[in-house]
């Protein structure tokens, strides 16, 4: 992930950074990975949110937005 829609991916949930070099980002953010580790089992990308760049955990990272389930109304 990261290397297909030209590096594009999209927060899956909210993420409140807890670091200096971590980057906060909302669900539905678009962000453009610069940078991955190609470690096994390297958890963090490095990545540019508008003019903010940062360290955001790839799980919760997602190459496109995240559909919700339709909420049927009872009427």
């Amino acid at each position: 992930m990261g290397v297909m829609n030209r590096g594009q991916v999209y927060g899956l949930w909210d993420y409140d950074a807890e670091a200096e070099d971590e980057l906060c980002f909302r669900e539905g953010d678009c962000m453009s990975v610069l940078r991955r580790d190609q470690q096994e089992g390297e958890q963090w990308w490095w990545a540019r949110s508008g003019d903010r760049e940062g360290y955001v955990p790839r799980n919760l990272l997602g190459l496109y937005l995240r559909i919700k389930p339709r909420q049927r109304s009872l009427a």
